[in-house]
C-alpha cells in the first residue's frame, strides 16, 4: 500500500468521525457510548485520541495543537517556546478558577476549568516531545553537525537548555498548585494522571541527559585538543608538500626537544632457537635460583562403601478436573471422524467442568494445539468468521476436534 492510500484511508476515518473529533476538542473530553465506542477505538489506534479520567478520551496533544494551529486559537502554548511561559500561564489560571469558584462564576468556572486541562496536557506533551528530542541528538553524539567546534557548541546549548528546564521542573514540583486544586475533582484528577504522576520520570531523564551532555563534553575537548595538532601539521603539509620527516637517529647529539619526554626502557626475551644467544643462555641458566626441596604430599580417598537402597518413590502426577476433562474430550474427539465441537461438548458435560466458563474451555481446547504434537491422527479446527471492524483479525467462535491431519 503506498503512501498516498495510506493518508487517504486515515483521512476518510477521520472524515467518519469527525463529530467525535470535534466534540473532543470543544468539550475538552468525549465518553464513549454504544455508538461511538467502536469509533473511538480506532481515533485510539490511529494515535488521536488519548484515556481521560471518568473512563473518558480526550485528544492527543498533537492533535489539538494542529487544530488550534489550524483555527488560530491561543488555548495553548506554541511548540519550542519557553516552558517559564506555561507554567505562569497555569498558575494564572488556577487563581482565575479559584476567583470565580468563590464569586459563584459558573460559566467563567467551567472555561477556566477546560483551558487548565489543555494547559496540563499541553505542558506535559511539549515536555515529553523536548526529551525526545535532545535525547536523539544526545544518543546520536549530535550527528547532525560534522565538526568537533559545532559539537561543542550543540552539546553547550543543549546543556543550558536542559539545565534551565530541570530547574523549573524542580521549582514546579515545590509549587502550591495542587493544594490550590483540592476540592475540584476533575482537576485535581487531571493533574495528578496528566503531569504529577509523570514529573518524577520527567525529572530524572534530564538528570541523566545532563551527566551524558557533562561527560560528552570532557570528551569533546581531549579529541579537540589532538584535532589542533593535526590541524597544525596537516596545514604545514599543505604549505610543504615535498616535506619529510628527518632521520633523527643519524645525529650524534641528542637534540633539546628530544630530552623532554622520559626515556623508554626496553627489555627483550633471546630467541632459543637462534645460536648467537647461546652464551646468553648459558649465563641465564647459571643464575637462576637453587630450587627449594618440596615434599610431594598426596592425600588418598577413603575407600567407598557400598549401601543398599530402596528403588526411587516413583511420584504419580495427579491430573486436575479441568486437565481430565480435556483428555476425556480429545480421546472421544479423536475417535470419530465426523469430528466433535468443543462449545456442545461443554454444553452437555456439565458435571466434569465446574466452575469453568464456556469462554474459558474453547481458550484450552485451542491451546492443545501447541500442548499435544498434532500429527496424521489428530486434526483440529477452528470455526471463524472474519471482523468488519479491524482488518486482518478473525473472531473464533467454536473449535472442531477430529480425526485426520492438523488443519492450521
Amino acid at each position: 500500500m503506498s503512501n498516498k492510500t495510506n493518508v487517504r484511508l486515515i483521512l476518510e476515518r477521520l472524515h467518519q468521525s469527525s463529530d467525535i473529533i470535534a466534540e473532543a476538542f470543544d468539550s475538552s473530553r468525549i465518553g464513549a457510548t454504544e455508538e461511538n465506542s467502536k469509533r473511538i477505538t480506532l481515533l485510539i489506534q490511529q494515535r488521536i485520541l488519548t484515556p481521560d479520567i471518568y473512563d473518558t478520551f480526550q485528544l492527543r496533544y498533537s492533535m489539538r495543537q494542529f487544530l488550534n494551529a489550524v483555527l488560530n486559537t491561543n488555548k495553548l502554548m506554541d511548540s519550542s517556546t519557553d516552558f517559564s511561559i506555561s507554567f505562569n500561564r497555569l498558575d494564572e489560571y488556577v487563581n482565575r478558577h479559584n476567583d470565580a469558584f468563590l464569586e459563584s462564576r459558573d460559566e467563567d468556572r467551567q472555561n477556566y476549568q477546560i483551558y487548565i486541562r489543555d494547559l496540563i496536557n499541553g505542558i506535559a506533551g511539549s515536555i515529553a516531545d523536548e526529551l525526545l528530542h535532545i535525547s536523539s541528538l544526545v544518543d546520536s553524539k549530535f550527528a547532525t553537525v560534522t565538526t568537533i567546534a559545532e559539537k561543542m557548541k550543540e552539546n553547550e546549548w543543549y546543556m543550558n537548555r536542559a539545565t534551565s528546564i530541570l530547574n523549573l521542573l524542580e521549582t514546579f514540583s515545590f509549587s502550591d498548585i495542587e493544594q490550590r486544586l483540592m476540592g475540584h475533582r476533575d482537576l485535581e484528577l487531571s493533574y495528578d494522571l496528566l503531569l504529577k504522576s509523570r514529573m518524577i520520570q520527567f525529572i530524572e531523564t534530564f538528570r541523566l541527559i545532563l551527566s551524558k551532555l557533562d561527560k560528552y563534553k570532557y570528551e569533546f575537548r581531549k579529541i579537540e585538543a589532538q584535532a589542533k595538532l593535526l590541524r597544525k601539521f596537516s596545514t604545514h603539509l599543505n604549505r610543504y608538500p615535498d616535506w619529510t620527516a628527518n632521520d633523527w637517529s643519524s645525529n650524534e647529539e641528542l637534540l633539546d626537544w628530544m630530552c623532554v619526554a622520559n626515556p623508554i626502557q626496553l627489555s627483550f626475551y633471546p630467541d632459543i632457537n637462534d645460536s648467537s644467544f647461546e652464551k646468553l643462555l648459558v649465563d641465564i641458566a647459571l643464575n637462576l635460583p637453587a630450587s627449594k626441596t618440596i615434599s610431594i604430599y598426596t592425600r588418598k580417598r577413603p575407600f567407598g562403601i557400598l549401601l543398599d537402597m530402596d528403588d526411587a518413590p516413583v511420584v504419580k502426577k495427579e491430573f486436575s478436573a479441568l486437565e481430565k476433562a480435556v483428555n476425556v474430550f480429545m480421546n472421544l474427539a479423536t475417535s470419530t471422524k465426523e469430528g466433535m465441537s468443543a462449545r456442545d461438548w461443554w454444553i452437555n458435560n456439565p458435571s466434569m467442568l465446574n466452575k469453568v466458563t464456556e469462554e474459558y474451555w474453547v481458550h484450552r481446547i485451542l491451546s492443545e494445539r501447541i500442548n499435544r504434537k498434532i500429527g496424521p491422527e489428530v486434526r483440529i479446527d477452528l470455526v471463524f468468521k472474519e471482523s468488519k471492524d479491524f482488518e486482518g483479525n478473525v473472531k473464533v467462535s467454536d473449535i472442531v476436534v477430529s480425526q485426520g491431519y492438523a488443519n492450521v
